[in-house]
């Protein structure tokens, strides 16, 4: 579940890199236009979102057996599956009659609320895994 968390919380950095300055500048997300997008924001989100799959998956399995006993490591189990969540209701909604298109634009938000979770969970078990002195 580490290694999934540091690979999904680097994806949704790559996308926070993409979306957040163009979201403060014009209050819009671009599509395409630039040699970047796939960098920054296809293949992050081409690989990040299976991973976090994964990674929620295992969190949960863990987390039901009673292994996850650690505040980081909590974080990094609930942040994943608070993700998928938050994927899935987008998806859901999307799915809808009433739908309009702008559940796809929630999409990167979704993983990235997540991912701040599992980020302060890599924090912290980085900070665990410090000698004191």
């Amino acid at each position: 579940m580490v290694t999934c968390s540091w690979i999904t919380a680097a994806c949704a950095l790559l996308i926070a890199l993409w979306t957040v300055p163009q979201l403060l500048a014009t209050g819009a997300v671009g599509v395409g236009g630039s040699p970047l997008f796939e960098v920054l924001y296809l293949f992050p989100a081409l690989i990040g979102v299976p991973v976090c799959l994964l990674a929620a998956a295992v969190a949960a399995t863990l987390l039901v057996r009673g292994v996850v006993t650690t505040t980081a490591r909590r974080l990094l189990a609930w942040g994943q599956i608070l993700t998928v969540t938050l994927l899935a209701l987008c998806v859901v909604a999307l799915a809808t009659p009433r739908a309009t298109g702008w559940e796809l634009a929630l999409m990167p938000g979704a993983l990235q609320v997540g991912q701040v979770v599992v980020a302060a969970g890599l924090i912290l078990l980085v900070r665990e895994g410090r000698p004191r002195g």
